[in-house]
């Protein structure tokens, strides 16, 4: 097992710095509904802010971009977005401003809320997230380790991970999706829960 639990993040906000305060105000609104928000203020001193931003968007729920007339997402928030696309994560986008203010082409596709819809955010991010129970997560957990293949390879093998989702649909009658469960996964292994696997033959480790 691992030997510390770090926080798991619910939903990832994604932000130029002109907006700051203004996510930090959707962050408050995210905390008091039992969500955790992940932003530029929830990285610990001393953490290496790639690797942070990148747990963070591979464990959330949904990933929430800012939007304002005086800024638009940055190269730092392509990327994240990038990421978040390639993640299948349900995204939204919260104006802070008029609601006729431009949405970068990029953005264009996607739900666009004025900050005064917030509420109508939570209720999709809510609806979205199918809870996985306790005895579901040990099936997940045993499933992994009999597939023996380490989460971060998950990641990025794709016919790996759909092995792992028919195997944990099989036991659970669920229909949950490769995204959904490798989220549970990493969030599981940074609340010190999932077992360590052998970079070699997926063995798990004392």
């Amino acid at each position: 097992m691992t030997a510390t639990a770090t926080p798991t993040f619910d939903v990832f906000l994604s932000h130029n710095s002109r907006d700051r305060e203004f996510a930090a105000d959707v962050a408050e609104r995210l905390k008091a509904e039992g969500l955790q928000p992940f932003h530029d203020a929830s990285i610990p001193i001393g953490q290496e802010i790639s690797k942070a931003i990148w747990d963070a968007l591979a464990e959330c729920h949904a990933f929430i971009v800012i939007v304002s007339p005086d800024s638009v997402p940055d190269a730092m928030g392509m990327i994240e977005l990038g990421a978040a696309m390639a993640w299948n994560k349900p995204i939204f986008v919260l104006l802070n401003g008029p609601a006729s203010t431009r949405v970068p082409e990029a953005l264009a596709t996607y739900q666009v809320y004025p900050r005064n819809r917030i509420d109508e955010v939570l209720t999709q991010i809510r609806r979205n997230v199918e809870p996985i129970s306790d005895d579901e997560r040990q099936v997940l957990v045993e499933t992994y380790s009999d597939l023996g293949v380490p989460a971060d390879r998950l990641s990025q093998s794709p016919r790996e991970l759909q092995q792992l989702v028919e195997k944990f649909n099989e036991k659970t009658y669920k229909h949950l999706s490769g995204t959904r469960l490798l989220s549970e996964l990493l969030r599981m292994r940074k609340q010190a829960k999932l077992p360590r696997l052998s970079p070699i033959g997926g063995r798990i480790m004392p």
